[in-house]
């Protein structure tokens, strides 16, 4: 249990325990709506207009990790952390509005729903089932998210972790149950306003406490003066691993979904643009309070010294405000995982095995049972991320990309993909980034997020060539 002395009240209280009850509400006044078709319950029948893909996509892009764990990189590497991931992440989503985007929205036929579909499309089934390995590999994220909560319940209320942990699940479960992906956007959109609110009176009211740049620059640069460096400490191959992080928005299922749910190409491309610039001042927000929390409190760990700044610097009612914030980002992006990650279980990983097709409502009943045991196994994954939630993301992106970055990314715009080089490619990625991660990087001092989708790119260039004119002449 995190120790932490934190003040807080009555009104918090009721603005948090309120926050949970409209969230819960929105989820079941969308049920009957979701519940039309498979369609409907992933993709809000493709017909989100551009403020509900817009209010759905910044929030289901902010979590634990891109609160806290964001935090902690002002903490631990200082500017780098906008150096080395903050600025790149954000400057490689643009290729992904612009150009692939409008593809998977205007180009790709409507039976392609989830991006194992997509897999199938562009090569074939075993590309799929490989591709499904991915999706259900963020099932171990979704831990670092539950851990999030569950520490906020620990603090608050004083609860075990366990049954902390089982309340953010059975919250979660609920309204992903309820009204799938129309419950997920429409509680996005009333989540992107508080979320914004929240961290905007907490980041003025931080800086306010600990005495704004001058003092920050003062207190730490003798102390810790790597703070202050463009790679944080980091050598040139560790900086650069963490830049590739931002490779992970083109293998990331939510997005695709998003693109997909959109009513139209443009507004798949233009609600993702307008994204952008957001994402760049949340995490620029997020980075100095990291920076705050080292300067007022640098012999806790992380976690206390984020919480005991926060809240310190927050009155009554806002610390309330806060925590309901952060949990509607933890909470958004979490239900948005287990919704890709249960239909990677149903209609993914059944059909890809068997070939069959499922009826909608036979789909949307299996996909509740497959979300119910999400949520348990992410429950229990929480204990692999006690250290550090960073190492969830840095884990588990770079085993997607190793996977899904190449096939995806090439696949889309490559005339003489082959099926072959899909699926080898995708399990040579899996295969390659595993054993570099843990048996050679040490040896070699390359992370394997640096060297595999390089490696991959070759593989699938190879297998296209070998095996293209065998398989045209087949078709």
């Amino acid at each position: 249990m995190l120790h932490v002395n934190v003040p807080w009240s009555a009104p918090d209280t009721v603005i948090l325990i309120g926050y949970f009850f409209l969230m819960i509400w929105i989820g079941l006044r969308f049920r009957g709506k979701a519940r039309k078709s498979m369609g409907s319950y992933f993709l809000s029948g493709r017909s989100l207009a551009l403020p509900l893909v817009i209010g759905t996509m910044m929030t289901s892009w902010y979590d634990g990790y891109s609160v806290v764990g964001v935090a902690e990189y002002g903490a631990t590497i200082g500017i780098a952390g906008m150096i080395v991931y903050v600025i790149p992440c954000t400057l490689s989503r643009v290729p992904f509005a612009l150009w692939i985007a409008p593809i998977v929205r205007g180009k790709i036929p409507e039976y392609v729903l989830t991006v194992p579909d997509l897999l199938e499309y562009l090569y074939d089934r075993k590309a799929k089932l490989l591709g499904t390995i991915a999706v259900l590999a963020g099932v171990l994220y979704n831990g670092a998210n539950f851990l999030v909560i569950s520490q906020l319940l620990e603090m608050m209320f004083n609860f075990p972790s366990v049954v902390a942990i089982i309340i953010s699940g059975c919250i979660t479960g609920v309204y992903v149950l309820a009204s799938g992906m129309w419950s997920v956007t429409m509680t996005d959109v009333f989540q992107f306003g508080f979320i914004s609110i929240s961290l905007g009176i907490a980041v003025i009211s931080v800086m306010n406490m600990t005495g704004g740049w001058e003092v920050i620059y003062s207190t730490l640069h003798v102390e810790a003066p790597t703070l202050f460096e463009p790679t944080g400490g980091m050598n040139s191959m560790t900086a650069l691993s963490w830049a590739l992080i931002g490779l992970s928005i083109y293998t990331e299922p939510m997005m695709y979904q998003r693109f997909s749910a959109s009513n139209n190409a443009k507004t798949a491309k233009r609600s993702f643009m307008f994204c952008i610039p957001m994402w760049l001042v949340f995490s620029t927000a997020v980075i100095m309070i990291g920076f705050c929390a080292r300067t007022l409190h640098p012999d806790l760990q992380f976690y206390e010294a984020f919480w005991e700044t926060v809240l310190a610097a927050l009155p009554a009612g806002c610390r309330g405000l806060f925590v309901a914030g952060l949990v509607a980002a933890v909470m958004s992006t979490q239900s948005s995982y287990v919704l890709v990650q249960s239909a990677a279980c149903t209609k993914d990983l059944y059909t890809g095995i068997t070939g069959k097709v499922i009826p909608d409502d036979k789909m949307i009943k299996w996909n509740n049972i497959a979300t119910v045991a999400i949520i348990i196994f992410s429950m229990l994954s929480t204990q692999a991320w006690l250290e550090s939630i960073i190492n969830a993301m840095y884990f588990v992106t770079g085993f997607q990309i190793a996977g899904l970055f190449i096939p995806l990314v090439v696949g889309l715009f490559y005339k003489k993909k082959t099926a072959t080089a899909g699926w080898i490619t995708t399990a040579f990625g899996y295969a390659f980034w595993l054993f570099w991660n843990y048996v050679l990087a040490d040896s070699t001092g390359i992370p394997a997020n640096n060297i595999t989708w390089v490696a991959a790119f070759f593989v699938f260039m190879i297998i296209c060539k070998m095996t293209y004119k065998k398989e045209a002449a087949a078709a």
